[in-house]
């Protein structure tokens, strides 16, 4: 009994300790609940009351009690409507929810006070379960401050940035202004004259390259006998921080001495060192000028000789006709342009018409009876006949003297020969339009060929596409691979010369609609991956913060220009990656797509790069045997740019990889229309529907029909047009596939003939025929779509989506 006793008040005690211990724990937990800067509060998800808040949640949204907070719902402390739009309370229920399932949950608020004013505030909720009750633990921090404080630095730093880019900005100007002054700009080192920079005008007078001057002093290019002068200047410099203008001369690379004209000042940099900064002019011409001038007035002693001596030295005639007695004086020159001597002209007005080409003599007669009247100017080409037979062209001005009173009393004129500049134009002229002819024939000659060489190729590409779906040992499907790759590169290099025939004959238009460039990087990354895949080497789009996406401009070219870089530096990049960065930045005044593109590949050397862009260059014989490519796409690439009014600029190092950029100044767009894809995966289900194909070869036939065999349509194949319209005559059609060039009557024909009886029979042109202006005719003639040869099968699917509910 006495131990039970002792049991009994061993128990007591722990149990009285261990109830001081947990009292310990709930005052601690309830003073830092009270005391926390954060506010707290307990929600009852059954009465959706609060039960329980600290001191911080009733300041926060100004309650004046904790009786009045705990009177109030979570509704009573949220504006109806978040940002976003949703309402306060559907989302409230949604982030309870998703505490209660996670048991922690965290996210931005907008809370309100009780006198209607809003802050921001971060949330975190807690789900409790105590004695049966579902508990939510609300944690609330005001961080109204905090997001002030941040757009603030965020201001700050595109603050920062704006005059990080003005300053560089600044600096390529000036930098450009300098390598490209119309005078020789050097630095050189005040201690022992080296060259430090140079520019290309002063590399010009010296006759020396900027590297091989790099390399060099100033001592070098002067005369010894300029040895005291120069100190002399040195000195100048040293007290008053500048020089010049002074003249002294320069022995040029090949040893000639030519006179020049030097001033400039003294710099010292950041680092100390000081260095002279010269500006140079070549002076050579303008000492040339002086002495000639002063010859000639040495010579000429009166207005009338220098006159004379410009006439000479111009080929010019000088002519004076008195109205009133028509005589005509001559002087030297105008017999020389006539061909005649002075004791063979009678000087007077119908002599000089006697030597006029009868068929210009009323032309002339015309021309200066309206200058006389006042009506008109005298400046007639012309052709005179020399004694010999000879026939040369004369450029003939004048101005008419009047008296007092308003009247012609005289013409005075000049006549110089310009017979071999109407020549020369001329045969300018026959050179155009014999090089317009053979730009037309060219161009006649490649889309023919296009055609011809997409019509047997139709069938290759085609047959592979569907060869993609066939079981195939590994080895034939890479040999399948292989093939599909060969033949898009033989189409891409056909597309190539396309191309590049358009923008010789200035035939290559630019589309103006709106497009994501999203959607073109997109594209690329997708036209890309087997090849990225292939390599195993990286492939990334960055986005930069300016990063704007939508656009008004070409679409097609766009994606074009970036395909080309793209694919060209994943070709040339065998490990690494390949990077795309793509930003909105201002080039020359107008706000521009700015896109980079980064590989680590091969890279190139100085001279390459500096051919790179030249029509059918590459960088050198074996890049072409191991890598392939006509050469044409760096210029076609080039020619895109430069029409859209941008620039491309490329940096690379052999072996350290290539940049290439481009930046395409095109007006920004706020949205682009939806568009239905123009290529589609999955063969659109047409199962009840009737579509007649017209195509005449036997080839192309199979291979349509293949194509459109999980179409489940019903196919009716014809083999011209002529057949195609009788067709449509006798069934009824929800669909036409028209091949263009067919014997008997060829699709244009057949589509007007159909036309007639049938205006709302949808017809599609199906044809090699890819050139533009081609392309354009067969919309204007009402076809409503148009698929190349070539069929690719993804595309004929997008098209047969896009006719949908055209046929529905």
């Amino acid at each position: 009994m006495p131990a039970s006793k002792n049991n009994l008040e061993q128990e007591n005690t722990k149990l009285k300790r261990a109830i001081a211990e947990l009292t310990y724990e709930r005052d601690k937990y309830k003073k830092i609940f009270d005391a926390s800067a954060d506010a707290y509060s307990v929600i009852d998800l059954s009465s959706g009351k609060f039960i329980e808040c600290n001191q911080a949640a009733i300041d926060m949204h100004g309650v004046n009690s904790m009786g009045n907070f705990l009177n109030l719902s979570p509704a009573d402390l949220s504006p109806e409507l978040q940002p976003c739009g949703n309402r306060s309370d559907v989302l409230a229920k949604a982030h309870i929810n998703c505490a209660i399932e996670q048991g922690f949950h965290s996210f931005k608020w907008i809370h309100s006070r009780l006198d209607g004013t809003t802050f921001n505030c971060l949330v975190n909720l807690t789900g409790l379960f105590i004695e049966g009750s579902q508990l939510i633990l609300a944690v609330g921090r005001d961080i109204s401050d905090i997001e002030i404080a941040q757009k603030k630095i965020s201001t700050e730093a595109s603050e920062k940035q704006r005059f990080k880019q003005a300053f560089l900005g600044e600096k390529e100007k000036f930098e450009k202004f300098v390598d490209l002054a119309p005078v020789g700009i050097a630095i050189n080192s005040i201690s022992d004259g080296s060259f430090e920079f140079v520019n290309e005008e002063f590399g010009r007078i010296t006759g020396y390259s900027v590297d091989e001057l790099n390399q060099m002093d100033y001592w070098q290019l002067t005369p010894e006998k300029y040895e005291k002068q120069e100190h002399e200047q040195l000195e100048l410099l040293a007290k008053y921080g500048q020089y010049g203008p002074y003249q002294k001369e320069y022995i040029h690379k090949n040893g000639n001495v030519y006179p020049v004209l030097l001033s400039g000042i003294k710099i010292t940099d950041s680092k100390g060192e000081t260095f002279i900064w010269s500006v140079v002019q070549d002076i050579a011409h303008q000492k040339q000028s002086e002495q000639q001038i002063k010859t000639a007035k040495e010579k000429v002693d009166s207005f009338a000789l220098r006159m004379q001596l410009a006439n000479d030295s111009a080929g010019i005639g000088v002519w004076e006709l008195d109205l009133k007695t028509e005589k005509l004086v001559w002087d030297s020159w105008m017999y020389k342009l006539y061909g005649i001597s002075e004791l063979e002209f009678s000087c007077t007005y119908q002599a000089w018409l006697d030597r006029v080409h009868v068929d210009d003599v009323e032309h002339n007669e015309r021309m200066l009876d309206e200058a006389i009247n006042g009506v008109g100017i005298y400046d007639p080409e012309f052709r005179v006949v020399h004694p010999d037979g000879n026939i040369r062209t004369i450029k003939a001005s004048a101005e008419i003297l009047r008296d007092s009173h308003g009247a012609a009393i005289k013409v005075v004129g000049v006549n110089y020969d310009v017979t071999e500049k109407v020549d020369a134009i001329r045969k300018l002229f026959d050179a155009k339009l014999a090089a317009e002819n053979a730009a037309q024939s060219k161009s006649d000659f490649l889309a023919n060929m296009s055609h011809e060489i997409r019509t047997p190729m139709n069938a290759i590409l085609g047959g592979l596409q569907l060869l993609k779906n066939i079981n195939l040992p590994e080895e034939l499907r890479a040999v399948l691979k292989n093939a599909s790759y060969s033949g898009q590169s033989l189409l891409t290099i056909i597309n190539d010369i396309l191309d590049y025939s358009k923008i010789e004959s200035n035939q290559l238009q630019l589309e103006k609609a709106s497009f994501s460039l999203t959607e073109v990087l997109n594209s690329i990354t997708y036209d890309l991956d087997s090849l990225v895949s292939e390599k195993r080497i990286g492939f990334t789009v960055n986005k930069d913060e300016s990063y704007y996406e939508y656009w008004v401009g070409d679409l097609v070219r766009v994606k074009q220009i970036l395909l080309n870089l793209s694919s060209n530096a994943v070709k040339f990049t065998d490990k690494g990656s390949v990077k795309i960065n793509a930003s909105s930045k201002v080039f020359e005044g107008k706000e521009a797509i700015y896109l980079e593109v980064v590989d680590s590949g091969i890279g190139m050397s100085k001279e390459v790069t500096e051919h790179i862009f030249e029509r059918f260059t590459q960088a050198d014989s074996s890049t072409t045997r191991k890598y392939g490519g006509t050469g044409l796409g760096m210029s076609i690439t080039t020619s895109l740019v430069k029409m859209m009014g941008g620039e491309i600029d490329i940096q690379s190092k052999q072996g350290l990889g290539t940049t290439v950029t481009i930046k395409l100044p095109l007006p920004k767009a706020n949205n682009i229309a939806d568009k239905a894809p123009k290529k589609s995966f999955k063969a659109p289900n047409l199962k009840g529907k009737k579509i007649l194909i017209a195509e005449d070869n036997n080839i192309n036939q199979v291979l349509i029909k293949a194509m459109m065999a999980k179409t489940n349509a019903d196919i009716t194949i014809v083999e011209n047009g002529l057949l195609a319209f009788e067709a449509v005559q006798l069934e009824l059609f929800d669909l036409v596939f028209m091949d263009i060039h067919m014997p008997v009557m060829d699709g244009i024909e057949a589509n007007q003939q159909i036309k007639t009886i049938l205006p709302n029979l949808p017809i599609i042109a199906l044809t090699a025929n890819v050139m533009d202006k081609d392309v354009k005719h067969y919309y204007q003639q009402g076809f409503i779509f148009h698929v190349p040869k070539p069929i690719d099968i993804n595309e004929l699917y997008g098209t047969l989506r896009r006719c949908l509910y055209l046929i529905a």
